[in-house]
């Protein structure tokens, strides 16, 4: 799909933090094209297909609320149809830890409708946090990201006829965000 575009528009960042990990293909891959990854993943990554990048330290267990690296330590921080699983009362935070590791660039993927698998009434138990496109970049604007329009517009020519249903695609520069993470300051989305 759509890695091969990023990992040339972001070819000058080398290293890359993967949000939400899942199965490690887009670690391998990033690997592959040369970068240094690091990742979280909120599953026992010991036990799941992330075993291998695991064992080499490339990725932990941990959530997007408590991420457990420094400030300012990646080029780029990817996250792929990831952020609508993070319940609304951690949504903030999770936006808030990936801009605190970013040195700059942030570039995610984030489905704003409910979830196949959710049920069709009732309260959804896939997609948590479904909002509209402007909420999302609210979150990151309010925290002194900019959206990076340049990049968006690669995608705006996505094949959907090759690649299937066009994601939602975000693209921030978050060089003067503020850097403080809502966890660390026992804050929660819900006390903003």
């Amino acid at each position: 799909g759509f890695l091969p575009t990023v990992l040339e528009l972001y070819d000058t960042e080398q290293t890359w933090f993967d949000a939400g990990a899942g199965t490690c293909g887009t670690m391998a891959a990033v690997l592959k094209a040369g970068k240094n990854v690091s990742g979280v993943e909120v599953s026992d990554v010991e036990h799941t297909a992330c075993h291998d990048m695991w064992a080499a330290g490339h990725v932990v267990s941990a959530p997007l609320h408590k991420i457990p690296f420094s400030s300012r330590s990646f080029d780029l921080v990817f996250s792929s149809e990831v952020l609508e699983h993070v319940p609304p009362a951690l949504a903030a935070a999770s936006v808030h830890e990936l801009i605190r590791i970013a040195k700059d660039r942030i570039f995610c993927t984030i489905s704003l409708r409910r979830s196949g698998l959710d049920p069709k009434k009732g309260p959804p138990k896939v997609h948590l946090t479904v909002r509209p496109r402007e909420w999302w970049e609210a979150l990151f604007v309010d925290a002194g990201c900019v959206a990076d329009d340049a990049t968006l517009q690669v995608f705006d020519d996505y094949d959907v006829q090759k690649y299937g249903t066009k994601p939602n695609f975000f693209a921030f520069s978050c060089k003067d965000a503020q850097r403080e993470s809502l966890h660390q300051e026992g804050r929660t989305s819900s006390q903003m």
